[in-house]
C-alpha cells in the first residue's frame, strides 16, 4: 500500500509540473495548428480582421528554454490581402510560459501578447490581448513601419485552431 501511495504521489507531482499544452505543442516535435475562416464566418463577424492564422512550433529553430518556455510563430492573413499569392502576409513570434492551464506568449519587443488554451473538441484557442504583427518576412526584432495592429475587440478576441492537415513549415 505504501509503495502504491508513493507512486501515486510521484505521478501527481510530475503531472503538476508538466507544462500546459505539452501534448498539443510538444517541446521536441514540430506542431502546427491553423484556421482559415470561411465567408459565412467572416460575414457574421464583419469587423474581424484575421481571415487565416497559423500557429507553428518548431524545435529545429528554437529549443525549449529554462522553466519549460516554448517559442512559437503566428502567421496571419487579413481579410484584405497585402500580397496575394504569397502564403502569409504577417508574422509574429513569441516566447510562451505557463499561466495556469494555458500558455502566455510575449514577443521580444513591445508587440502585445496572446494566450494559448485548450479549446473544445481538440482545438486550440488563441486569446488575443492585442498584437502587432510585422510583414512576412521581417527579420528585425522590432515593430516594422508597415506593421499591422490587431486589437482583440471587436471580433479578434479568440481564434480557434485545429491541427494542420498536410505540410506545415516556417513560411
Amino acid at each position: 500500500m505504501r509503495l502504491l501511495l508513493t507512486v501515486v504521489i510521484c505521478c501527481l507531482a510530475a503531472t503538476a509540473q508538466a507544462r500546459p499544452l505539452e501534448r498539443e505543442l510538444p517541446p521536441k516535435s514540430n506542431a502546427c495548428w491553423e484556421r482559415s475562416y470561411d465567408a459565412a464566418h467572416l460575414a457574421s463577424h464583419p469587423r474581424q480582421k484575421v481571415a487565416r492564422i497559423r500557429l507553428l512550433h518548431s524545435p529545429r529553430n528554437w529549443q525549449p528554454g529554462e522553466g519549460g518556455g516554448l517559442y512559437v510563430m503566428l502567421y496571419i492573413n487579413l481579410r484584405e490581402r497585402v500580397t496575394p499569392g504569397q502564403n502569409f502576409d504577417y508574422q509574429l513570434s513569441g516566447f510562451c510560459r505557463a499561466a495556469g492551464q494555458a500558455l502566455r506568449c510575449v514577443p521580444e519587443w513591445e508587440a502585445g501578447s496572446w494566450r494559448i488554451e485548450r479549446g473544445p473538441n481538440g482545438a486550440l484557442d488563441i486569446r488575443n490581448a492585442g498584437i502587432t504583427a510585422n510583414p512576412n518576412p521581417y527579420d528585425a526584432e522590432e515593430i516594422a513601419d508597415d506593421a499591422v495592429s490587431i486589437p482583440a475587440k471587436p471580433d479578434d478576441g479568440v481564434w480557434r485552431l485545429s491541427p494542420a492537415s498536410g505540410r506545415c513549415e516556417i513560411e
